[in-house]
């Protein structure tokens, strides 16, 4: 009496207990469909039912009352039998990171064989005793069970879900070992729900108990899986196997053995190497011989990094290569990365090129104005080579009189619409440029770090500007001429003429004269402006005593005198325009220091040293012993004259021709003489003077005087 109350005290607790099992099962799943379309979420679904399944029929079939009732809910329990395996390998798959693997076909083929022992052979098993080979009851005291009796195709069912639930737990293994600690966390606990639900269906199978406890072990199962679930996001925060992030990966890596041998590659390396199919085992400079001089320049034990460069037939593909030690309780291998960075480099090139193939002028500056980057450019526009300038500050190079605006500008550049400034910048031949530069302040920019100056070449511009400038200038001294200087003489003729027409007195006529004189003197320096202005020819070795005494004959110098002093062997000029500049210099100094004016021509002396020890010829002087000149007036300004018959003409075109030609023109006061001195300095001479004696009024053709 006592045992069959001890066994139907063990059926009365039995049966809450599977469906609590069951009721668990459910209950997960609802709180796994809450969380979102995570990973997981499907096939955790499915394997939860398929416990559910198997728990509550097995609890049902504890409650039936014959043979055929216990037979219908164990042919409904195998069918959440067969699936929990499946169930179990498909969750681990999805959960480590082989989701690839789960697709409806692979999913179908592991539950086939399954299936078609739970819905085919299981409900049909009189017609072949495949899963049972005797179906029968057996009392265990006073409680019914069904017999065990296995047919054949039970054990092959039983190895193939067997071998699905041990390649999960593999893989739940393998994960809890090689993951970070919340990841372990999570192995742990679906290691420890599922490792007893299995442990008890082998007892089972092998007769260890009498009662199959499996169903009743996945109510434990759910109760630690729900701690997982709740406790560490298990459905949540689902880990990657590191398989399939290494393999997934754009960049390469290629493990290495301490002898430099490839033990371990993914995809993205092989793509790289010339023979991958033969690779593990053979030293990587084999495989991948572009690595070579990368791993020579590397020392044991230390990380290195550098670009390489691969030769892919028509093209090149470029990498960055990374080699790190790797370190465990002892040194065991090198891991070489290898990021593509062809795509780049191209994006890089084509702005290199577009770079130094540009006739802008690109610089990059530091904060402090140094140059940290120079394009080629500025060989081709300059001739400095780039690698020359960088650390030279900007400044440095730009002309001493344009610095100013330069620096004012620098800090702000970029800032303002009107961001462009010009100046003269010196060429490596130390001429100068003029140069059109704009500016952005990219300081802030990581990429950069720096002022970018776009700069473009306008020298013939501003020479075009110039001499528009000039044309402008004469046309105005043109507008003067007519509308003023040559009235005047206008109407002093006819004037003189209605005079001379009443009276017939001869004096008006010589007024006439001389009126119509200036007018040829006046349309003469008109035709000079108009016809040359400011341009010479090619400058060449001239010997100046020639040119000068040219000069002096074609200039009505009356009975005034001219001295040579020593001059220059030659001077580096152009000759017509050099001649036109002593016979305007002399009609000057007749004009207005009388037709017995004496005339000398020199060389200016400058000296080299502070010493005044070693002089150094650069120059040519015209004194006379005229009156001198007025003070505090420009006597080179267009139309300025002292002189009533003067045009006012003569010095501006002096001073045009000294600056066609470079040098520089100054007035001042003659000590030897007494009267105005015309010193031209920065003419390129020779060092040996010519001396010539005084010449009183050589024989010329009859000229204007000035």
């Amino acid at each position: 009496m006592a045992d069959t109350f001890q066994m139907a005290g063990l059926q009365v607790l039995l049966v809450p207990l599977l469906l609590f099992s069951a009721a668990l099962s459910v209950g997960l799943i609802v709180v796994a469909r809450r969380s979102r379309e995570e990973s997981g979420v499907r096939e955790f679904t499915f394997l939860m039912l398929a416990a559910a399944t198997w728990s509550g029929a097995h609890a049902l079939q504890f409650t039936a009352s014959d043979l055929g009732w216990m037979m219908l809910w164990r042919t409904v329990g195998y069918v959440g039998h067969n699936l929990v395996p499946v169930g179990f390998l498909v969750f681990m798959l999805t959960y480590t990171g082989y989701s690839e693997w789960v697709t409806r076909r692979t999913v179908a083929l592991l539950a086939a064989e399954p299936l078609f022992v739970a819905v085919v052979l299981t409900p049909t098993n009189s017609l072949h005793n495949l899963i049972y080979a005797e179906v029968g009851v057996e009392q265990v005291a006073s409680m019914a069970i069904l017999a065990r009796s296995f047919g054949p195709w039970y054990w092959v069912n039983t190895t193939y879900n067997y071998v699905l639930v041990t390649a999960g737990l593999i893989l739940c293994l393998r994960m809890a070992l090689e993951s970070r600690q919340h990841y372990r966390l999570q192995g742990t606990a679906l290691l420890a729900g599922a490792v007893p639900a299995f442990a008890a269906n082998v007892a089972w199978v092998l007769g260890l108990t009498a009662i199959d406890y499996t169903p009743l072990t996945l109510g434990f199962l759910g109760v630690v899986w729900g701690i997982a679930l709740f406790r560490y996001r298990l459905l949540d925060l689902v880990p990657v196997a590191r398989d399939t992030v290494l393999d997934n990966i754009r960049d390469g890596y290629v493990v290495l053995d301490d002898q430099f041998r490839i033990v371990d590659l993914n995809p993205a390396a092989r793509d790289v190497l010339d023979d991958p199919d033969d690779a593990l085992g053979r030293p990587v400079v084999e495989a991948f011989p572009a690595c070579a001089d990368f791993l020579d320049r590397t020392d044991s034990g230390t990380e290195s990094r550098d670009e390489l460069v691969v030769d892919d037939g028509d093209s090149k593909r470029y990498f960055d290569a990374e080699l790190t030690t790797l370190r465990d309780a002892r040194i065991t291998g090198r891991l070489l990365l290898l990021r593509d960075i062809t795509g780049r480099r191209s994006v890089e090139q084509w702005y290199r090129t577009l770079t130094e193939q540009s006739t802008d002028i690109v610089t990059v500056t530091d904060a402090e104005g140094r140059i940290s980057y120079q394009s080629p450019s500025a060989e081709r526009v300059l001739g400095y080579d780039a690698a020359d300038l960088v650390g030279t500050p900007l400044v440095d190079l730009v002309h001493p009189d344009d610095r100013m605006a330069v620096q004012e500008r620098f800090p702000d550049w970029g800032s303002t619409e009107e961001d462009a400034v010009e100046y003269r910048i010196e060429a490596a031949d130390g001429t100068w440029r003029w140069i059109e530069s704009r500016g952005r302040n990219l300081l802030d920019d990581p990429t950069v770090g720096g002022i970018v100056v776009n700069s473009r070449e306008i020298t013939e511009r501003k020479h075009h500007e110039q001499d528009l400038e000039r044309k402008n200038d004469r046309l105005d001294r043109f507008a003067t001429l007519v509308s003023h200087d040559l009235r005047n003489p206008l109407t002093v003729i006819d004037g003189r003429l209605e005079f001379a027409e009443e009276t017939g007195d001869p004096e008006h006529f010589a007024a006439i004269s001389n009126a119509v004189e200036r007018m040829e003197r006046l349309i003469d320096d008109m035709l000079t402006l108009a016809r040359q202005g400011a341009v010479v020819g090619d400058p060449s070795p001239v010997d100046p005593v020639p040119v000068v005494q040219d000069a002096w004959a074609h200039t009505g110098t009356a009975d005034a005198t001219i001295r040579l002093e020593p001059l220059p062997d030659t001077v580096v000029a152009d000759p017509d325009r050099l001649r036109e500049l002593f016979e305007n210099l002399f009609r000057n100094a007749v004009e207005h220091g009388g037709s017995e004016v004496t005339v000398a021509v020199g060389t200016v002396e400058v000296c080299a040293d502070a010493a005044g020890t070693s002089p150094d010829t650069t120059g040519l002087y015209v004194a006379d012993d005229g009156p001198g000149l007025p003070d505090d007036a420009d006597v080179f300004e267009h139309g300025f004259t002292t002189s009533d018959g003067g045009t006012g003409f003569g010095l501006s075109i002096v001073a045009d021709i000294v600056d066609a030609h470079g040098w520089t023109i100054t007035g001042t006061e003659c000590e030897d003489l007494a009267g105005a001195r015309f010193e031209v300095t920065g003419v390129e001479t020779t060092t040996d003077p010519t001396t010539a004696g005084e010449t009183a009024n050589p024989e010329s053709e009859p000229s204007h005087s000035n």
